[in-house]
């Protein structure tokens, strides 16, 4: 009897001691969400562990219990993160794809279309990527060698300060240095082996051999400025559709890797036509001219608008391999942005985008790098480190070949102008900034 009252007042305490602490959490404001399975995989203080389609939260987010969008999490999650990241508070708390448990690729449930697009990277990829680690990384059988892919892409555009903007992230600690264009998303079309790109991560592999504690926190990127617009082979996956492409390098990017954080910069599309012109038309193979550069963008607008008579504007906007003459560098459709744009929202989360533009980026290094960092989540800088980086020579640029030719004739900037203001007014609305529409 005896031994019967005091597993009573065991349990009766252990009653009380289990209400007080459900009654601490909420008022801490804690939000906790159990899975339905007996199977948990809980993380650290402040983080989120994600598994089997379900999530443990501890931080103040609401998150469904059933048929939970990880893309939302990971959304949710992130925007939590740059809240901490701009408070008082002398701790940061670094809340982002590496303490999650990444979700497991859908490969084998990908549409038959877009998985016969890059069957051969689709066919190589794990299951899943290793918890713990920032970047996408896994062991590729065999020999179990660790492979990673990129944690960041600067997808575009060409001419825009993407070489500078790449040189300057590159500049922090936790980013290893690689090649920046190795445009192996958008024209190895299947034949470039996903061994031969991950091995543009050996730097980084070599890295975390060494030192296992930095898995958290070491990162490459990819800055391949074609990546947000090249889908110029697309009729060969999909033959001729009036609407353009079923799917773009946005789907099969997101279905390898759909945590990705994606860059973006991009320039008044009038001035980066003009540079482009003159980059990559030098004068050993082609002469240049303000004369002969309007004469060029006469040529595309009436190869487009002849086009628009069999296929939508989408569809031309992708027809590039046809409208632009190969010859001869004047990619007038490049800077159709928002239809690029349009369709990389369509694919990923926004909160997964940051875009910039070139105008500001000139004017406000110090402000934007920081806010660069921030979006991958590296550990801040002071500003004197950012003033060094900001200082230091502007890469790539292009005035002194716009100084020899001169300046694109009024006629063909108003010309210009026409072209592309539909597409700056839809890409305005779809940023919310009326920066975008590049009005003088």
């Amino acid at each position: 009897m005896n031994n019967k009252v005091v597993a009573g007042i065991v349990l009766l305490n252990i009653g009380v001691l289990a209400y007080l602490y459900y009654y601490d959490q909420l008022q801490n404001g804690s939000n906790v969400v159990l899975s339905s399975s007996t199977h948990h995989a809980h993380g650290k203080e402040g983080q989120a562990d994600v598994w089997n389609g379900y999530s443990y939260d501890k931080s103040p987010i609401d998150v469904p219990t059933k048929e939970v969008d990880l893309h939302k999490i990971t959304a949710a999650i992130r925007s939590e993160s740059v809240k901490n990241k701009n408070s008082e508070s002398p701790t940061r708390m670094k809340v982002g794809p590496a303490e999650l448990r990444r979700p497991k690729l859908n490969i084998s449930s990908l549409p038959p279309a877009l998985y016969k697009m890059r069957k051969p990277v689709f066919d190589l990829l794990p299951k899943s990527y290793l918890p713990g680690y920032k970047s996408p990384c896994w062991k590729a059988k065999p020999r179990m060698v660790l492979r990673c892919l990129p944690y960041f892409y600067l997808l575009g555009m060409p001419k825009s300060g993407t070489t500078d903007l790449w040189t300057k992230i590159l500049r922090h600690p936790e980013v290893k240095d690689t090649s920046k264009e190795p445009h192996w998303w958008t024209r190895s079309n299947g034949k470039g082996t996903l061994g031969s790109y991950t091995s543009r991560s050996k730097g980084l592999v070599k890295s975390l051999m060494l030192h296992p504690s930095l898995k958290s926190r070491l990162i490459i990127g990819d800055g391949s400025a074609s990546t947000l617009w090249d889908n110029h082979k697309w009729k060969t996956w999909n033959g001729e559709r009036y609407e353009g492409p079923t799917y773009v390098t946005a789907d099969v990017m997101h279905a390898a890797q759909p945590d990705a954080k994606l860059l973006v910069i991009l320039r008044n599309p009038v001035d980066r036509l003009y540079s482009g012109y003159l980059y990559f038309n030098p004068k050993y193979r082609i002469k240049t001219s303000a004369d002969l550069f309007h004469k060029e963008v006469v040529a595309v607008i009436n190869r487009f608008n002849k086009c628009l008579k069999t296929m939508s504007y989408r569809g031309c906007v992708y027809s590039i391999k046809d409208i632009h003459d190969p010859r001869v560098f004047c990619r007038l459709l490049i800077g159709v942005y928002s239809v690029y744009v349009r369709d990389w929202f369509r694919a990923y989360p926004r909160d997964q985008l940051k875009i910039m533009r070139l105008e500001d980026w000139h004017v406000n290094c110090t402000g934007m790098l920081p806010e660069v960092f921030d979006f991958l989540n590296l550990e801040r800088l002071s500003d004197k480190q950012i003033r060094r980086f900001c200082t230091e020579k502007l890469q790539n640029g292009n005035q002194a070949k716009l100084h020899v030719v001169g300046d694109m004739l009024p006629k063909t900037r108003k010309l210009l102008e026409n072209f592309y203001e539909g597409s700056n007014k839809e890409l305005s609305l779809l940023l919310g900034d009326e920066k975008y529409l590049w009005r003088s």
